[in-house]
């Protein structure tokens, strides 16, 4: 097993004339950064992780997912591709939808849902609004409890349709 090794990545937060042009988030380097892990969960109830592939979006989210878990907090990792095929229940193992069940019934405590690849979804030719159905149905009536992050390579992020994509996904 892979050892994982903490980074302290540090995040901030984009412009819309950042996310329009993939070529500028590429040299932002260290720039204008400053938010962490944890500020980044607790502040932000939707972020976009956008990252180059092999940048270490999915460990990184698996991390976090376990870290808040060990912690006693309620957090689920989900690959997007996954989710477009099959509702979460089907995805989660025993454990974690025990976890799943305890939260909901819980009815105060956040839950992060931590939902990766976004590009390896296209690939799949699966569909963002989909998916996002499929995790809205399972989770209705608790959305407001919910935080959502999800990975994407900055070169598959359609800014204005995936982003109208993530507000309109309500239970249908």
């Amino acid at each position: 097993m892979t050892k994982f090794i903490d980074l302290d990545r540090q995040f901030r937060v984009m412009t819309d004339a950042d996310l329009e042009d993939p070529e500028r988030l590429a040299a932002w380097g260290d720039h204008g950064l400053g938010m962490s892990w944890p500020k980044l969960l607790e502040q932000h109830h939707r972020v976009v992780l956008l990252a180059e592939a092999g940048a270490g979006k999915t460990a990184e989210m698996r991390q976090q997912a376990a870290r808040l878990v060990e912690e006693g907090r309620f957090a689920f990792f989900v690959a997007l591709e996954s989710l477009d095929r099959e509702p979460v229940e089907g995805i989660l193992s025993a454990n974690e939808e025990e976890r799943l069940e305890q939260w909901k019934a819980d009815g105060h405590a956040p839950a992060w849902f931590f939902l990766d690849a976004v590009d390896e979804l296209k690939l799949t030719e699966g569909k963002l609004d989909r998916a996002l159905r499929r995790l809205s149905r399972t989770l209705h009536g608790s959305l407001d409890r919910v935080r959502i992050i999800i990975s994407c390579r900055p070169s598959d992020w359609r800014p204005h349709v995936d982003v109208a994509t993530v507000k309109d996904s309500r239970p249908r």
